[in-house]
């Protein structure tokens, strides 16, 4: 009996170190990242559409600087989220964030991954360490989307304030939309004016065939296909189009002959007394 419960016993220990191995790998994956509830569910459906893709690269708008981003993932040693790469210069790379180190806030239209205690600044910000934020902003049309790198937001050693220094990126994703927007409406204002016209046209078709239906089935008792609003009408220039379509595409047009035929001098005799027949029959009687 006791080597069954010692054996029992070692089985648990094993099962115990096994999970808590799992859950120490997954607090190293994703840091924070998965642990705020609703402000998290934005970078979880991203991380799930595409599960082989935990790190994005991102230029600045002068190229001047690379970065790695990490969606809560590390990109590099020492549990690195965010490092910045000097193009210029291949020995220059700076942390910006690190991944145990981050948190996730949900705001009114947009959810915000931070990145803390990357590498301390030596010029300005007060030697504060650097600070990586990603701005996740509703895109109906974006899908996944990808980062953009906004701005370095950084204050002179001289400067009293207490503002605070941190890079900047937006990642425009559908992910980050909530469900009561209006997807459809949004995707084609982004498509430009005639996506709205054309929305706008569709729209009134449907209500007015819905409507015309409706009213002819429920007041004028109106059965089959003339329940259709306005069918009369609707015919008429069905017909219209239809001989319209004849007269253009159909209709068998003579055709002149492109040369002048020629004639001897005894047809041309014949034709003569032919022609005198014909005016002596129009002749009145005496």
């Amino acid at each position: 009996m006791e080597t069954r419960h010692t054996l029992f016993v070692a089985v648990l220990a094993a099962l115990a170190t096994w999970v808590n191995a799992d859950a120490a790998d997954d607090a190293k994956a994703h840091g924070q990242c998965m642990k705020n509830g609703a402000a998290g569910t934005a970078i979880e459906k991203i991380l799930n559409s595409n599960p082989t893709k935990t790190f994005y690269e991102v230029y600045d708008s002068g190229r001047h600087y690379r970065y790695e981003i990490g969606l809560c993932s590390t990109v590099g040693d020492d549990s690195a989220a965010v490092i910045q790469y000097n193009v210029t210069n291949k020995n220059q790379k700076y942390v910006i964030g690190k991944l145990p180190d981050s948190h996730v806030i949900k705001r009114r239209d947009y959810v915000e991954l931070e990145y803390f205690k990357g590498q301390q600044y030596t010029s300005h910000c007060h030697n504060t360490h650097r600070t990586a934020r990603i701005m996740f902003v509703c895109d109906p049309c974006g899908g996944v989307g990808a980062p953009v790198v906004v701005e370095e937001r950084t204050t002179s050693s001289h400067d009293s304030s207490n503002a605070h220094c941190f890079y900047l990126f937006e990642w425009p994703t559908q992910y980050a939309c909530s469900p009561d927007r209006g997807f459809l409406v949004v995707c084609s204002a982004a498509n430009g004016v005639g996506g709205i016209v054309v929305l706008v046209l569709l729209g009134l078709l449907v209500t007015y065939i819905l409507l015309g239906v409706l009213y002819k089935r429920m007041f004028l008792g109106a059965k089959g296909i003339e329940q259709f609003p306005h069918i009369d009408h609707w015919r008429m220039c069905g017909n219209l189009i239809a001989d319209g379509c004849d007269c253009l595409c159909r209709r068998k047009r003579p055709t002149k002959p492109s040369y002048a035929p020629v004639y001897t001098n005894e047809q041309l005799e014949n034709m003569e007394d032919s022609e005198t027949e014909d005016d002596n029959d129009l002749l009145p009687l005496s």
